[in-house]
This record gives C-alpha cells, sequence and structure tokens, in this order.
C-alpha cells in the first residue's frame, strides 16, 4: 500500500528530525546531563507487507540497549503511545523533546493500527465471500444433479 510507504518515509523523517535536536542538545551539555534516549523506525521479518515499527530505546553503555514499553490501554491492547513513565529518569530537555516528539510518532502508529484493521477485515470478508462462491457453486452443481435424475 502506497500510504504506508508515505507514513514510513513519516516516520523515519521524524526520526532524523528527533535525532538531529537530541544530538544538537546532548553537544550543548555536560556529560551528567547527556541523556540517553533514542527511537528508532524499522521492518522485521516478521511483519506484514510495509508495517514497520517505532520504537524508543535507552541506552545502557556501549552498544548496549533497552527497548522501552509502551504499556496497554484501557482495553488490556498494547498502547498506540508511550507515556512519559515508561522513559525513567529524564533531563529536562529529553522530556521536552520526547513530548514533543511521541505524539506525532503515536499519530502514525494509530493511522498504521488502523489500516492494519483494515486490513484484516479485508481479507475475512474475502473468505467469506470465496466460501459463498463455494457454497452457491455447490448448490447449482447439486441442483443441476437432482434435475438431472428426475
Amino acid at each position: 500500500m502506497a500510504i504506508l510507504a508515505v507514513l514510513h518515509d513519516s516516520a523515519n523523517a521524524l526520526k532524523t528530525e528527533f535525532t538531529e535536536a537530541m544530538l544538537k542538545e546532548r553537544r550543548s551539555r555536560p556529560p551528567r546531563e547527556r541523556g540517553s534516549i533514542g527511537v528508532r523506525v524499522r521492518q522485521t521479518a516478521t511483519s506484514g507487507p510495509g508495517i514497520f515499527q517505532i520504537e524508543w530505546y535507552r541506552v545502557q553503555g556501549k552498544q548496549r540497549t533497552k527497548y522501552l514499553k509502551r504499556g496497554k490501554d484501557k482495553d488490556g491492547r498494547i498502547s498506540q503511545h508511550y507515556r512519559l513513565g515508561a522513559f525513567g529518569r529524564l533531563t529536562d530537555w529529553e522530556k521536552a523533546l520526547i513530548l514533543k516528539y511521541e505524539p506525532q510518532f503515536a499519530k502514525l502508529r494509530t493511522i498504521q493500527s488502523h489500516i492494519g484493521h483494515i486490513r484484516l477485515r479485508s481479507y475475512l470478508i474475502d473468505q467469506v465471500l470465496q466460501r459463498k462462491d463455494t457454497l452457491m457453486n455447490a448448490s447449482e452443481s447439486l441442483n443441476d444433479l437432482v434435475e438431472w435424475n428426475e
């Protein structure tokens, strides 16, 4: 779907914008205030066509990262947005960046989720229609057989 490609491009552009803002802030801070939050956009081998993930992480030493959990919504499903508490201890500038970018990432996750639901429902409708066609063909064949035997 072309819309998923547009969403993926938007997510990557937003990630780049966040990363540039984060690096600019880090350079202007003393080592104890440099922060450790990052974000990635990726497609996985198990994802459906065009589906991607937008994930926040915390750097924990050289080449070690901990991906943060989004938590669950009121219905028990994985939420489409990260709560600020999921990030743990934050510097003030990290908090400001997260509050600026996470709502935009959450909107992209939500749109992608809706597209996934539409795809699933479309697939299920196709399955029902195929079964209906199969049953109708079987019924016509049975009617033909009954008429032939009469």
